[in-house]
């Protein structure tokens, strides 16, 4: 069977459409990669939350399926919009990397501990900013968009003194030696999806069953599906500072989500186990905790 791969061009983004493909070639199938420009690629100066809503990196791959051109795209799961188009499904998730955050940096001096040295840390990501200001309000952010490599090469030439990436990434790209340290789930807890891959597929296309069969890790599935309910149900995306990580273990799936507000002045956390089947249900109701604790104050800036 031949499956046409749609990818994003960044280095990650073709290692991740690269793993795919042999991992598929390794069963039999016979795979082409196709590679398409999206939005968030065009534009590596605004901030993400500037240019758009979700999808940035993923509509242009979303419009080549619906043309048929290809069968399935591979994203980095937090890229996924929590409601995919019509005529669109996640067809699998692919056994996930160590979620966590890592701070890079061009030496062991430049440390968030470091207090009296004041750092300078790189990111655009809301997330990160919220997090960084309210656990570690000493560090100067810097705002700083790129893919991977451009994001290091950036700091390597004195743009910032350190970077806040997801060791995903940074595995990926073989960049695991600029690691300074891999930050704590608890306070810097990851963005929905972090470190899972996606694949996309048309709605009843032949070979999802066949897919499923070669790429999907079930436990990763249940924990990213929980985490994007949570997600769906907080109404975010990259307008807001909103982070859930789930993780199983055995027969119980353990959720914990939460949101910041963009200052880093407020941060709401919960925590819900379940069986892994229940995980959707229980990302809905962890959404809800919050919603309850005023969370959509925090979110959207008005009042629940």
């Amino acid at each position: 069977m031949k499956v046409i791969i749609g990818t994003r061009g960044s280095k990650l983004a073709l290692w991740q459409a690269h793993h795919v493909q042999a991992m598929l070639e390794a069963d039999g199938f016979e795979v082409e990669v196709v590679l398409y420009t999206t939005t968030g690629d065009l534009d590596q100066a605004k901030p993400l939350h500037e240019i758009g809503g979700q999808g940035l990196f993923t509509k242009a791959l979303d419009e080549a399926m619906l043309r048929g051109e290809i069968d399935i795209a591979v994203h980095s799961a937090k890229d996924l919009p929590t409601m995919l188009p019509q005529g669109i499904v996640l067809a699998a998730i692919l056994r996930r990397e160590d979620p966590r955050d890592v701070l890079l940096s061009k030496g062991e001096e430049f440390d968030l501990d470091n207090v009296a040295a004041g750092i300078t840390v790189g990111t655009s990501s809301l997330r990160r900013q919220a997090l960084l200001q309210h656990y570690l309000p000493h560090v100067r952010l810097v705002p700083m968009r790129g893919n991977v490599d451009t994001r290091v090469a950036k700091m390597l030439a004195g743009d910032c003194d350190a970077l806040v990436l997801a060791y995903a990434g940074v595995k990926r790209m073989g960049l695991t030696h600029l690691v300074t340290r891999k930050l704590n789930v608890s306070t810097f807890t990851p963005a929905v999806g972090q470190g899972a891959i996606g694949i996309t597929m048309p709605t009843g296309h032949a070979a999802i069953a066949a897919l499923r069969a070669v790429v999907n890790d079930i436990d990763t599935e249940a924990a990213v599906m929980a985490e994007r309910a949570f997600l769906r149900t907080l109404e975010g995306g990259c307008h807001s500072a909103i982070f859930a990580l789930g993780t199983v273990v055995g027969n119980t799936l353990s959720l914990h989500g939460g949101v910041a507000a963009k200052d880093g002045s407020q941060i709401l956390r919960a925590n819900l186990d379940c069986a892994p089947a229940d995980g959707e249900a229980t990302g809905r109701q962890l959404a809800d905790i919050l919603l309850h604790q005023g969370a959509r104050t925090i979110v959207h800036g008005k009042e629940s």
